[in-house]
C-alpha cells in the first residue's frame, strides 16, 4: 500500500511540473524592462506602457486554425495581456516582442533566408509573417519581431 501511495504521489507531481512547463504568468510594471519567458520563447516589454500581468502559453504544432499552415519548428506560444483592472488588452503600444531562441538547424534555415515569425491573423484566418531579426547571444541566439497585438506566434519556414 505504501508504495502505490509513492507512485501516485510521483505522478501528481510530474503531471504538475508538466502543466506549470506549458505556462507562465508574469506581472509586469510601467517603464520597466521586462523579459517574460517559457521555454525558448517569450516576450519582451522595453520601457513597458502596462501594468498587469502577462499569460503565455504553449500550444503544440497539431491542429491550428488558418489555412495554409506554416511548417513550424517548435512550439507556439499563446500571449495574452491583461491591465492592472484585469482587462484583456488586445493590441499593444510601445515595443514589445515576441522572440524564439534557435538552435544549429533553425540557424541555418535562418542563414540560407528560410526562418520567420508567423502570427495568426484571425480576421482573415491565415498565418502572416512578422518582421523576423536575429539576435546574437553566444548559446543563447533568437529570432524577434515587434508585435502589435497579442495572439498566436511561432517560428517557421518561410513559405
Amino acid at each position: 500500500m505504501n508504495k502505490k501511495f509513492v507512485l501516485t504521489v510521483a505522478a501528481v507531481i510530474l503531471a504538475l511540473s508538466l502543466l506549470a512547463a506549458s505556462s507562465s504568468v508574469q506581472a509586469i510594471s510601467f517603464g520597466e524592462n521586462t523579459d517574460v519567458s517559457l521555454g525558448r520563447a517569450g516576450l519582451v516589454f522595453t520601457y513597458s506602457q502596462y501594468d498587469g500581468l502577462v499569460k503565455l502559453t504553449r500550444t503544440g504544432k497539431g491542429n491550428l486554425p488558418g489555412e495554409f499552415i506554416p511548417k513550424f519548428t517548435q512550439h507556439l506560444i499563446f500571449t495574452r495581456l491583461y491591465d492592472q483592472d484585469n482587462t484583456k488588452v488586445n493590441s499593444v503600444v510601445g515595443p514589445v516582442y515576441v522572440y524564439f531562441k534557435i538552435r544549429g538547424p533553425e540557424q541555418r534555415l535562418w542563414n540560407k533566408g528560410a526562418l520567420t515569425i508567423y502570427y495568426y491573423d484571425s480576421w482573415k484566418n491565415k498565418w502572416t509573417e512578422c518582421p523576423t531579426n536575429f539576435i546574437f547571444k553566444p548559446g543563447n541566439s533568437r529570432v524577434s519581431c515587434r508585435i502589435s497585438k497579442m495572439g498566436l506566434y511561432g517560428v517557421g519556414v518561410k513559405k
